[in-house]
């Protein structure tokens, strides 16, 4: 058993990059309560002497009932006209768009002083009027921030990084990546303050990602500059903190996890779902079929059997919500890309759709890393359009 929980953990992790890392436009930043009050400044009042409702309120009130979304690299974003014409010809609704990712990047001029002392700013997305945009169309918006592996901050700010321990610089994973330190309070208010602006810039959700430990590369070297909290607190203590941060904004708080991280263990890097889900309002499992390893549900070749995935790895998920949370929407994270054998299109896409809504949920988001979608899989799109739908 143990043996297999190692292989599955490093079949998601390394996977996982190999994903995240073909989005080349995405960033970083950082701030704090502190860092973005404004010293006496007074809150507005409308007419009736009543303080205004959060500028996304009305829009989180106003979320469908079931949200349909595809993720979009910032560059996509910024090209948005495909992406809207795609969402109108489809059951589509909602958008996942990327503000901060692994690449430590923040996609817009961030007012967040960490990110700029940090030179962690890009100009590549106007969030407000993005986050305008969609709502005129009706979509649903969701912000992706990327909260621990990141490539610019551990190295700006070594005293915030995970360290080796043999060597004094910054640990690595086994692909080269660096990591801020979870425990770090001033990391956590760094992330949290990138949120806020995107919350308060409109956008209907917040969507933490890499919200984790490390767990692939040098183990017996990785050390924390700050104490060492039990792994599954700091990741749940973390989303309580983000949780009363933008409570205000109106906007709902969700967190992408791993696929195995349902059950006992929490995938070995701290996502213990049970100490997660009071401090959240959705969750995002990421349960690409590729990912899992070998024998996992019985399946000799899980990315060959892509509904019986979904349908055991959603019990698992719902399980754990019923627990601790009974009102988590549990949104999970669908494979739209090729990775393995056999190749992805719309059957494979559909039958992870209809898994989910055979397990009692309604919604769902599929990911790929170029932005490619099989509209064929899609209703209301065009079912002689041939197959894929790419931008470009």
């Amino acid at each position: 058993m143990v043996a297999l929980l190692a292989l599955a953990v490093a079949a998601i992790l390394l996977a996982a990059f190999a994903l995240s890392s073909s989005s080349t436009d995405e960033s970083s930043a950082e701030s704090s309560p502190e860092d973005t009050a404004v010293e006496g400044a007074e809150t507005p009042e409308t007419e009736d002497g009543e303080a205004p409702a959060p500028p996304n309120e009305e829009a989180a009130d106003d979320a469908p009932e079931s949200v349909k979304g595809i993720y979009l690299t910032a560059a996509s974003a910024n090209n948005l006209e495909p992406y809207l014409d795609l969402i109108e010809r489809t059951e589509l609704n909602a958008a996942v768009v990327d503000v901060k990712d692994v690449t430590g990047e923040v996609m817009y001029p961030s007012e967040v002083p960490l990110a700029g002392a940090s030179g962690a700013t890009r100009d590549i997305l106007d969030i407000e009027s993005l986050a305008a945009e969609l709502e005129e169309r009706g979509i649903y918006a969701i912000a992706r921030v990327a909260v621990f592996e990141d490539a610019i901050l551990p190295i700006q700010r070594p005293d915030l990084a995970v360290t080796d321990s043999a060597t004094g610089a910054q640990w690595q994973n086994n692909v080269g990546s660096t990591w801020t330190d979870p425990h770090s309070r001033e990391v956590w208010e760094y992330n949290v303050g990138v949120a806020r602006e995107a919350a308060e810039a409109g956008f209907d959700e917040i969507q933490f990602d890499y919200v984790r430990f490390p767990s692939d590369g040098p183990m017996e070297t990785l050390s924390y500059p700050s104490e060492n909290d039990d792994d599954d607190d700091t990741i749940a203590s973390f989303l309580e903190y983000a949780k009363g941060e933008l409570e205000p904004s109106g906007a709902r708080v969700a967190a992408d996890v791993f696929g195995l991280a349902s059950g006992d263990g929490g995938a070995g890097v701290g996502q213990n779902i049970r100490e997660m889900a009071p401090h959240l309002d959705v969750i995002n499992p990421m349960v690409y079929p590729s990912h899992f390893p070998v024998g996992s549900y019985g399946l000799d070749n899980p990315n060959a059997n892509p509904y019986e995935v979904i349908e055991n790895a959603m019990a698992d998920f719902e399980a754990d919500a019923e627990a601790s949370n009974p009102d988590l929407e549990i949104r999970p994270w669908l494979q739209d890309f090729d990775y393995g054998e056999p190749p992805y299109g719309p059957a494979e896409v559909e039958a992870q759709i209809q898994a989910t809504y055979d397990s009692g949920e309604t919604g769902w988001l599929l990911w790929n890393p170029s932005n490619v979608y099989t509209e064929e899989a899609l209703g209301g799109g065009d079912s002689a359009s041939g197959g894929q739908y790419d931008a470009e």
